[in-house]
């Protein structure tokens, strides 16, 4: 089963690559492997402290893509978007309709296993993964200059 929704991942994950290069989105040549690792090490996370893995949800996916795009196409690091959306906005707009929804943000490091200890170091990323009411993630990556975007957006739909 956890295979399976890896693979999901995977397969979602590239068609959010295709909808990125239509954006002039760049994304590490492997983001179909980096999502894949950080989708693991979130659930992995989970597992060790005592809760239920993460689904693989397309919304997420595309509401956490588009502010990795955003984030690489427009030079800034932040939750907040060029057009001033927050997260809640972006997962609207995708069509996910929330009742909770957390994000969590990194930039520059090279290795998934960075990002996820890194979120799992830091109290508000931590709290986010943690989460005992989410069901579902979504992750998106894109290649800045100094770096790639990392977004992990999680949330339950109502």
């Amino acid at each position: 089963m956890k295979r399976i929704a890896i693979c999901v991942a995977g397969a979602a994950m590239a068609m959010i690559v295709s909808q990125a290069a239509a954006q002039s989105c760049a994304t590490p040549e492997n983001v179909n492997a980096l999502a894949t690792e950080i989708a693991a090490g979130v659930n992995a996370s989970r597992r060790a402290n005592g809760q239920a893995p993460l689904q693989f949800n397309r919304r997420l996916g595309r509401a956490a893509m588009a502010h990795a795009c955003d984030m690489q196409v427009n030079g800034f690091f932040d939750h907040r978007g060029s057009d001033g959306s927050n997260s809640q906005a972006r997962v609207q707009r995708a069509g996910y309709n929330d009742c909770i929804v957390a994000e969590n943000i990194a930039w520059g490091y090279p290795r998934s296993s960075q990002i996820i200890n890194g979120w799992m170091n830091s109290p508000g990323h931590r709290r986010n993964m943690l989460h005992p009411r989410i069901e579902e993630f979504g992750i998106g990556i894109s290649q800045g200059p100094k770096g790639p975007y990392w977004v992990l957006v999680v949330g339950k739909s109502c």
